[in-house]
């Protein structure tokens, strides 16, 4: 019986990614590394972003669509991709993992023998050592976010400086007023590689429900930048516009974004229609975490979540996860889910759905799955915009 914690220490989950095909995307930054797969037309056909890249025995993963875990989850979410069959699911990882180890063991010896041969050849792809590859590209551990390391301006004395980038959004003055308690203007005290300063960004700080400390900032600036601050806790912190005094036993709803610019779109077309002073609006920063949305529902425990989520299908499966998390009787990570040629396959526990992804919305899952405790409501964007900061920006252009 082969260890699993032995395992991870030898099996990279990225070695394997690249001995499939998929490419880093550089873009998308080198602390938690996407690795894209494409057709023959460039088009993507999957997104797998690893966390604790450097760390084989700690590595995880994670897509949009809901699928995460660690060397074994993936191990099993692709089983079909190894040659192997085994007399059960069990079985079968076992057998993986040992095929796996004895690639990397060859690979080893492959590499000594290369070495002790002095030759200069070197095969970039099977003999080219991970660790080296992940040096070579920059692809780093996080470090912890440290506030220290950041110059700070209050979003309220500086909302004239902010208007410079929210005018372009669409976002108005008065919506800047409102929210600018909850905004900071900041700057990284560091240096960028190439030796310049860091420019200023508009800073949406993420804190963890029940706490003031600032746990990392969700970014924006011009040219289109948007990213989060290093060391950012984005498994139980977030961006939220507490608008109840404080109060958490005051509110009634609690409305949840990918970006805080998508909240402020969205309260600037609604407030009207709003009672503000029962309301938070939060911002997952463009992905979900179970813990996010579970820690902000116990603390405004009275509330209802309200799925406000990018009008696409990955807005719509963080809806039904959203569903599963509040209102199903499953531990956290009992939804499984997974998209493969246009179909949605979910799993809880020993269950098995599926549906078309172009018919996925959080009634056909409710539908799936008996949920109705209505802790969960949905508020998206109209149909034929991606989001509430769409609409602004296409009624602009009109």
């Amino acid at each position: 019986m082969i260890d699993y914690k032995e395992a991870k220490k030898k099996i990279s989950i990225i070695s394997i990614l690249r001995d499939w095909g998929y490419k880093f995307d550089k873009s998308k930054g080198k602390i938690s590394p996407n690795f894209v797969l494409r057709d023959e037309h460039g088009k993507e056909i999957d997104r797998v972003i690893i966390t604790n890249p450097k760390k084989s025995e700690e590595q995880g993963y994670w897509r949009r669509d809901g699928g995460k875990g660690d060397l074994i989850t993936f191990i099993k979410e692709n089983l079909n991709q190894f040659g192997v069959v085994g007399r059960n699911e069990t079985d079968t990882v076992t057998k993986v993992l040992a095929k796996l180890m004895n690639i990397e063991e060859e690979k080893e010896q492959k590499r000594k023998e290369k070495a002790s041969a002095d030759t200069s050849e070197q095969d970039l792809f099977e003999d080219y050592e991970l660790d080296q590859w992940l040096d070579d590209n920059g692809i780093r551990e996080a470090k912890e976010f440290d506030l220290a390391q950041w110059e700070r301006q209050s979003g309220t004395e500086h909302i004239d400086d902010m208007m410079r980038f929210f005018t372009g959004r669409g976002i108005t003055h008065e919506t800047v007023e409102d929210f600018a308690e909850f905004i900071e203007l900041v700057k990284n005290k560091g240096q960028m590689p190439d030796g310049a300063p860091y420019p200023t960004n508009i800073a949406f700080p993420y804190r963890v429900p029940r706490s003031n400390c600032i746990a990392g900032y969700e970014l924006r600036g011009f040219g289109g930048f948007k990213g989060k601050a290093e060391g950012t806790n984005s498994r139980s912190g977030l961006w939220l516009a507490d608008f109840s005094g404080g109060r958490p036993s005051r509110v009634r709803k609690v409305f949840f974004f990918e970006s805080a610019l998508d909240a402020m779109a969205f309260y600037q077309q609604k407030q009207e229609e709003l009672y503000l002073e029962q309301c938070v609006f939060a911002s997952t920063g463009g992905s979900f975490s179970d813990l996010q949305v579970k820690g902000t529902m116990d603390y405004f425990a009275r509330a209802t979540a309200i799925d406000c989520f990018d009008n696409d299908l990955q807005g719509h499966l963080y809806g039904c996860r959203m569903i599963a998390l509040l209102e199903g009787q499953w531990k956290m990570d009992d939804l499984k889910c997974e998209v493969k040629n246009g179909i949605v396959k979910f799993k809880f526990g020993e269950r098995n759905m599926q549906i078309a992804a172009a018919l996925l919305d959080i009634d056909t899952f409710r539908a799936m799955t008996g949920l109705y405790k209505n802790k969960v409501e949905e508020w998206k964007a109209p149909d034929g915009y991606k989001d509430w900061n769409d609409v602004l920006m296409k009624e602009q252009d009109s």
